[in-house]
């Protein structure tokens, strides 16, 4: 989330007093309530924008998960490819190495059966057991002849087949890889082109937000009491308690935590999210560590989400309530990145009363 309370340079002149501070104040109003309206108008085109830049985004990011998925698989096919290359060529060899021995067990096959040596082989045999034991090799060459020529065409036609499928697939992913990183760069082309949409309808409601804290900040200073006459506020001094019936005056920066908590109950203080729980101390306001509606929670910087300069909310109910178990709070906040919230934008959440990131609950007076 960005820095929640970061308060405005100060454009405020010198305050008129007595009717002309009515009027004064009048024409802030006045002012305030066009400035509002105008940023009102401008929510719809900027939400759409924001809308459009997010289902972009959500695309780009599809777009990129299954482009690696394919990059991840064509990866493993090659490596695949890699090895079934090593295992043929091994195969080969081996083949080569087999029709060799094919070639002489022919030759053998041949001068065995041929009819002159075959009777030779027999007629110069000694003993008639000799002489069975040539017939009989001559058929064992013959057989061996025939599973060896049966087994070389099975390997063969074996390794073709595996790197037909293999370079096939391999040729269906690269083609995927390629049309997924084409769609990947247009949706990135879309993403940027969104984004600038979006930060083209955002620039006027931004501009109008600031103008907004600005009379916010003078109108403020225009409805607070003057001091007594002659008296001088000593140094570090806590002003006299607000009532605390809903805002008492938004001094701080439009579309912050802070702005939007301010802006549901009174927060006479100042400084960011990170100061409040001791401010309101300083302020008389009671403190504690158990939700009540209509609390400021205060988190710590860099609890449940908060930045460097901490984070508040507001408590809307405490469990056991409608939809909230007991135990547990709901809160609605502005500027917090989760949840659909943002800047200027409200979301809600709900949390354990125990949580480790919450430094402590302000309480009305």
């Amino acid at each position: 989330m960005v820095g929640c309370g970061v308060l405005l340079g100060s454009g405020i002149t010198a305050i008129p007093t007595g009717q002309a501070a009515s009027t004064y104040a009048d024409t802030l109003r006045s002012q305030r309530a066009q400035l509002v309206a105008q940023l009102a108008a401008l929510e719809p085109v900027k939400n759409s924008a924001s809308e459009s830049l997010s289902q972009a985004e959500r695309a780009f990011a599809s777009a990129q998960t299954q482009l690696l998925a394919s990059q991840k698989q064509l990866t493993a096919l090659n490596a695949h490819l890699l090895a079934l290359n090593g295992q043929i060529a091994d195969d080969e060899a081996t083949i080569a190495k087999a029709k060799q021995q094919l070639g002489v067990l022919t030759r053998q096959s041949y001068e065995s059966t041929a009819t002159n040596s075959w009777v030779a082989a027999v007629l110069s045999s000694t003993t008639f057991s000799q002489a069975m034991d040539r017939l009989a090799g001559t058929s064992h060459v013959a057989e061996q002849v025939k599973n060896l020529q049966a087994k070389l065409r099975a390997k063969e036609q074996a390794i073709v087949q595996a790197k037909s499928e293999l370079q096939t697939d391999v040729a269906t992913s690269t083609g995927l890889e390629e049309q997924l990183a084409q769609n990947s760069n247009g949706l990135l082309l879309m993403v940027q082109q969104r984004n600038a949409a979006f930060q083209s309808a955002s620039g006027p409601a931004r501009d109008l937000a600031a103008q907004i804290a600005n009379l916010d900040q003078q109108l403020a200073a225009a409805s607070a009491p003057p001091p007594a006459s002659g008296s001088v506020p000593a140094s570090g001094s806590v002003p006299a308690s607000v009532p605390n019936s809903g805002s008492c005056g938004d001094h701080f920066s439009y579309g912050q935590c802070t702005w939007y908590v301010a802006s549901r109950r009174c927060i006479p203080w100042s400084g960011n999210a990170r100061d409040w729980f001791y401010q309101a101390q300083r302020y008389g306001y009671p403190v504690g560590h158990s939700p009540q509606p209509g609390a400021a929670v205060v988190f710590w910087p860099g609890g449940d989400g908060a930045s460097s300069v901490g984070h508040v909310g507001f408590v809307e109910a405490v469990g056991p309530a409608a939809g909230v178990p007991a135990g547990q709070f709901k809160m609605s906040e502005m500027n917090f990145a989760g949840n659909g919230g943002g800047w200027d934008r409200v979301s809600n959440r709900i949390l354990p009363d125990n949580s480790s990131g919450i430094q402590g609950f302000i309480y009305s007076k």
